[in-house]
């Protein structure tokens, strides 16, 4: 199955071509300025590269959020025009879930955040066992410098643009062992293997009504009382 894989979630904009387990070809680009003219320019950049058309695409992967709300929007629109003009679905992918499997880890406990901006955080947390990562909890939103609840666990932390949240995030997880900041360049990968493999019981959907994950009232859930 040929895939084209998008994630503009996080500011920057990477963009890949899958066959079946393979990424043929990926790019990233960072702060674009416009994302909708360069989108078709990078797209049709990777199709030629790797000898394939349009129309042959099957499915489109998308970084689905939570992430940066003007560029998550203008990145799932263009995938959604896409998916709508050669009418294939789109294949969700929480952002926060690609950023976890961008890190290796064999046991322990992997937080990944997002700067929300306004001091909110966006976090999802994993349990790491072997080859295989868990989900342990929802999306969540935090409010840096809030009433928040201490979680006394050792977590590896994967992050994007949170270093100004170090006094939030140290109160928040008093054991962090190591404070990884993710690699754009890594995303495409991990956003094909979920894909690919199924993981989290993800699923196809139109691209009609695909709705991205904002974790805005009233979608946002609750921090857990852990």
């Amino acid at each position: 199955m040929l895939r084209l894989i998008i994630d503009t979630a996080l500011g920057y904009m990477a963009m890949g071509i899958s066959m079946d387990a393979d990424i043929l070809a990926s790019v990233v680009v960072d702060r674009p300025v416009t994302l909708t003219t360069l989108g078709t320019k990078v797209m049709d950049f990777l199709l030629k590269t790797t000898h394939h058309e349009k129309n042959e695409l099957e499915a489109i992967v998308v970084s689905a959020g939570p992430g940066t709300f003007t560029s998550m929007r203008a990145g799932i629109s263009f995938a959604k025009g896409i998916g709508m003009g050669l009418e294939i679905p789109l294949v969700p992918v929480s952002t926060l879930d690609a950023m976890a499997h961008t890190v290796m880890y064999r046991e322990g406990n992997i937080a990944a955040a997002i700067d929300g901006k306004n001091n909110n955080i966006y976090i999802a947390e994993y349990k790491v066992k072997g080859d295989s990562k868990e989900r342990t909890s929802p999306d969540e939103l935090f409010k840096a410098g809030g009433d928040n609840i201490n979680r006394p666990y050792p977590v590896h932390l994967i992050g994007f643009e949170i270093e100004r949240y170090k006094d939030a995030l140290n109160g928040l997880y008093p054991q962090i062992q190591t404070w990884d900041r993710l690699e754009a360049s890594r995303m495409i990968g991990a956003l094909h293997s979920i894909s690919y493999k199924g993981l989290y019981g993800i699923k196809p959907c139109s691209a009609v009504t695909f709705t991205p994950v904002y974790l805005r009232q009233p979608d946002i859930i609750k921090k857990s009382k852990i």
